[in-house]
């Protein structure tokens, strides 16, 4: 599955594996596998689903249910291989940057050196695309570095998930890593230090635990200032999401490391900039847009972006395609 991303430093979103066994509270993913997974333990009982030697689970084409709707997340958030995913970057011809497993953790200690070199062979077949790796368990980067499966290659980035100042993360001389500080949850005194790893990596990323759960961390500016000096003294890009704009109270910064694509793709129209879109106010209920080229209502999971009915976007999809001809010529 690759979906246009809302998150601000890719354009695409790639699970050709999800599930995680990590068990974070605050972790978005497993909330949103419950949400797409139907009923798990008859999904379980079906002869569409396959086990490996370790007793994973594999799919080799999208799972459906009784009446044929399909299921994204049919076994929940346990791991779960999609074969029939592994072609999809290859099938995009346009370059963008990929998340690659955002719906898991694709080096979690339960996941086979197979299943990775299986991720990595797809990624190889479409070295057009930037594709960005990033995992809770820094530790098998080097596991894999050793077994030579790691891939040195300028098109893949090995990022890892640091939350607090005693989270490990990996850097490495020779190939492109980075840390993302997300959700921040206390803050990194030890930042400005040489040894510190923030000052080794190729880029850091900051953003803010999301949603209205119970003991939610909201961090403080200070903490984030600090890890910002310690950017700047190293000349190390630094990119603050969106989500930190009320705690940071000054203009982002979003910088890009070296080599990779700065703009963020934007290929899909945008209906609120569309003439051909009249939006409403409704009050407490938000506005309501509709397309007067079209005589049609947009739908509210569309507003921030476009339907796929909407014109524009067959059109500009028209020309991606005549270009992507083109460029195979």
């Amino acid at each position: 599955m690759m979906n246009k991303s809302k998150i601000e430093w890719c354009d695409f979103t790639w699970n050709p594996v999800t599930g995680c066994l990590h068990g974070c509270s605050y972790c978005y993913a497993a909330k949103q596998a419950r949400r797409f997974s139907g009923d798990v333990r008859l999904n379980k009982s079906s002869d569409q689903l396959k086990r490996d030697e370790n007793g994973l689970y594999i799919l080799d084409k999208p799972f459906k249910n009784q009446v044929g709707k399909v299921i994204p997340d049919p076994v929940g958030f346990e791991p779960i291989m999609h074969k029939y995913r592994l072609p999809m970057p290859a099938q995009k011809k346009k370059p963008a940057k990929i998340f690659v497993v955002s719906m898991g953790d694709l080096f979690g200690a339960w996941v086979p050196d197979n299943w990775i070199e299986e991720v990595f062979k797809a990624c190889d077949a479409a070295p057009w695309h930037t594709y960005m790796f990033l995992t809770k368990n820094p530790r098998r980067y080097m596991e894999l570095a050793e077994k030579g499966i790691l891939r040195a290659a300028d098109n893949f980035w090995y990022g890892s998930t640091a939350t607090t100042p005693e989270t490990e993360f990996f850097w490495h001389d020779q190939l492109n890593t980075f840390v993302s500080i997300e959700p921040i949850q206390a803050p990194f005194p030890d930042a400005l230090d040489p040894d510190c790893g923030i000052q080794k990596v190729k880029w850091v990323i900051i953003g803010a635990e999301t949603g209205n759960q119970k003991g939610k961390v909201v961090p403080e500016k200070d903490w984030i200032r600090t890890i910002v000096k310690a950017c700047l003294a190293t000349k190390t890009p630094i990119f603050l999401k969106d989500n930190l704009k009320k705690v940071w109270g000054e203009d982002l910064i979003q910088e890009w490391p070296k080599g990779m694509p700065m703009d963020k793709g934007n290929d899909v129209p945008q209906c609120k900039e569309c003439e051909h879109c009249e939006i409403t106010p409704e009050g407490k209920r938000g506005n309501r847009h509709y397309c007067r080229k079209e005589d049609r209502h947009v739908l509210g999971r569309y507003a921030r972006t476009s339907p796929p009915w909407c014109p524009l976007r067959r059109e500009e999809e028209a020309a991606d395609e005549i270009t992507d001809e083109e460029t195979d010529l």
